[in-house]
Formats: C-alpha cells, structure tokens, sequence
C-alpha cells in the first residue's frame, strides 16, 4: 500500500491546479450513482434500432451493481484512501462505503465495453472517458491505484460477459420485447 500512497500523494503534490480540480470532479461527477449509464441505457431501449445494445448496457449494469458493490465491496472491506491519510485537503465529499474495487471506473469500463462491442468509434470514446474516470477517482483521493486498476478489470470482464451471455440468451431474432399496445 506504501507505493500507492506514493503515487496518490505525487498526484496531488505535481497534478493538482484549479482546472484539473475542477476537471475531475466534473468527471467524477458524470459517474456519480452510474446515472450517466442509466440514462443512456433508458434512452437507447425506448428507440427500437438501440433497443439491443440498451438491453445489454441494462444488464451490465445490473451485474456491475450486484458483483461490485453488493458482493465484492462489502467482502473486502477496503479503506479508503481518504479515510487513512486525513492530511489531504479533499475537494468532494468523502464517501462512506468502502473502496474497493472503484465502482465509478467499473461502470465506466463496463459500459465502454458495451459500447465498444456495438460501435468500435463511439467504444474507443468511451474508453478515454473511463480512463479519465479511473484518474479522477484516485485524483480526488477517494481510490487507490489498484481499486481503479480492478474495477477497470472487472468492468471489462463483467461487460464481456453480459454480452456472450445477453446475445446467448436472445439471439438477434428471437430478441421481442412486448409492447404496451400488445399488453
């Protein structure tokens, strides 16, 4: 854990500045309760071309809420960076649940997977978004390096996942939702 003090507090000695300040939180901020997700998630199932691909982004979502933050935080019990080294002056709140894995960077990869595997352009975009989320996360002091690290990992993992199994389970054409008219 020494290392990743190390790398926190080389972040808020050489990083830190009122833009980048604002920067991540602003990031942070768009992952906060996964609504970014959900959103887009309600968005692109109520518009039948998307229909699919807001399915699949649902449900990853659901298996990143149920793995991370309702097995694996709650197992590991993990400190938060925060929580340990009171000196740093924190600029967002201090969460109160535990650290590990990020479950901003988990959503954030998961649903750049999702996005990866039904549009490469729009994924790579996601991506970027994801890695600027894990940064923000251990900017702000709220994660260690290897809870962003994991989450990133389990996110993708989760995200492939849901995908096999969304596509396994409703094949292109067997995919019919009911409609209220049909109700």
């Amino acid at each position: 854990m020494d290392w990743e003090f190390l790398l926190l507090d080389f972040i808020q000695k050489y990083l830190k500045s009122d833009f980048m300040d604002t920067a991540m939180k602003t990031v942070s901020l768009l992952g906060k309760l996964c609504l970014l997700w959900i959103l887009l998630a309600v968005v692109t199932t109520c518009i039948k071309k998307t229909r699919r691909f807001g399915l699949t982004l649902a449900s990853d979502i659901a298996l990143n809420l149920l793995a991370g933050n309702l097995i694996i935080k709650p197992i590991v019990c993990r400190p938060r960076p925060c929580w340990l080294n009171r000196t740093v002056e924190m600029i967002t709140s201090v969460p109160t649940d535990y650290s590990f894995p990020s479950g901003h960077t988990m959503f954030a990869f998961g649903a750049a997977t999702i996005i990866f595997c039904y549009h490469k352009g729009w994924g790579i975009a996601a991506y970027v978004f994801a890695v600027l989320m894990g940064l923000s996360r251990m900017y702000l002091y709220v994660h260690f390096p290897t809870d962003v690290l994991f989450g990133a990992v389990f996110g993708i993992l989760i995200a492939i996942l849901t995908y096999y199994l969304f596509n396994l389970l409703f094949p292109k054409r067997r995919l019919r939702l009911i409609t209220p008219s049909e109700a």
